[in-house]
């Protein structure tokens, strides 16, 4: 492309982004104002934020179709390599039906408890591919300081009507995960939610943390080359369910996109299968066609010919 024209598109790309930031920064705050009891969003709310629902994101690769617009995430592992993972775990590292009685544990830490079983499985996982993911392991306030994604724990109190009193539930991150490739713009993370699973509805730390892996990126300015801007998120719900949700900003609809998975069945004395799918998601590879492509300028002797003389030049930009 020539360097004036590099130029103005790169100009253009740049007011994209910045437009895009402030669209998500507009959702945030709307965010922020939501009733801070509430722990799933209901559709009139996602219609206010301007946030969408896709399709639902096949995990299961069940024939639907497979479209590099549409997924950003490629699972990769074989599955004897998830159950070599697995067997390097103890028995007891599988916590089942965890009961507060048992470990001494608030209800809000059953999904902790699970997800121990995941990162050591992840931990072997990362060493056969270390120029795949870059792995956080830690808690909220370093993620924040080492790399400004700010995921923050979040704790309220919601009216159980099974024991009719109020109870507490919180959300928090477990692990964020960036490419170790820095011009990929893809991000994960891994949560943990002690709610109950909702049905069909979204989780508030779902939406929370997609706002907040998008305006992330955004925000840094690093990928402006980038018209999407993919996150993934894997929610643990209280201690038996999972979740996968991806995000992207779809700049032409100025809308935040959620494709969500069915919901996974951690339940059972030993890992059960969707226990190792959801294990084979969280390696995926970053995917997707989600750069720019250049339009090169044609030839002087096609513009000559498809062109009066008297017309004024035309400027080739590429679609957002």
């Amino acid at each position: 492309m020539p360097a004036k024209l590099a130029t103005t598109e790169n100009l253009r790309r740049a007011m994209v982004e910045q437009k895009q930031l402030r669209d998500i920064s507009e959702m945030k705050a709307k965010f922020d104002h939501l009733t801070t009891n509430a722990c799933v969003i209901d559709q009139p709310t996602l219609d206010s934020l301007g946030v969408v629902l896709g399709q639902p994101l096949d995990i299961d690769d069940s024939g639907s179709f497979w479209g590099s617009d549409t997924r950003f995430f490629q699972p990769w592992v074989p599955d004897e390599l998830l159950d070599e993972a697995a067997s390097n775990r103890a028995p007891w590292s599988w916590k089942d039906k965890i009961r507060e009685t048992w470990y001494k544990q608030p209800e809000s830490k059953y999904g902790e408890l699970k997800a121990q079983w995941f990162n050591g499985c992840l931990e072997d996982l990362y060493e056969m591919d270390k120029e795949l993911w870059e792995p956080w392991v830690v808690d909220s306030y370093t993620i924040r300081e080492h790399s400004g994604l700010d995921l923050p724990l979040c704790r309220f109190r919601i009216f159980d009507p099974a024991t009719d009193d109020f109870v507490e539930r919180e959300y928090s991150p477990e692990a964020v995960y960036f490419p170790v490739d820095r011009t990929k713009p893809h991000v994960a993370c891994f949560a943990i939610d002690s709610n109950h699973p909702p049905g069909d509805k979204v989780l508030r730390s779902d939406l929370h943390y997609a706002i907040q892996l998008v305006r992330f990126r955004l925000e840094k300015g690093q990928h402006t080359g980038h018209h999407t801007k993919p996150g993934l998120i894997y929610t643990i719900e209280r201690d038996q369910w999972a979740r996968i949700t991806q995000v992207h900003f779809d700049t032409n609809a100025h809308k935040l996109v959620l494709r969500q998975s069915r919901q996974l069945d951690l339940c059972g004395p030993t890992p059960p299968p969707d226990a190792f799918l959801l294990l084979r998601w969280m390696t995926s590879r970053p995917a997707g066609d989600t750069e720019y492509v250049d339009e090169e300028e044609p030839p002087k002797e096609e513009v000559a010919r498809d062109e009066p003389s008297s017309a004024a030049p035309k400027l080739l930009l590429g679609c957002a």
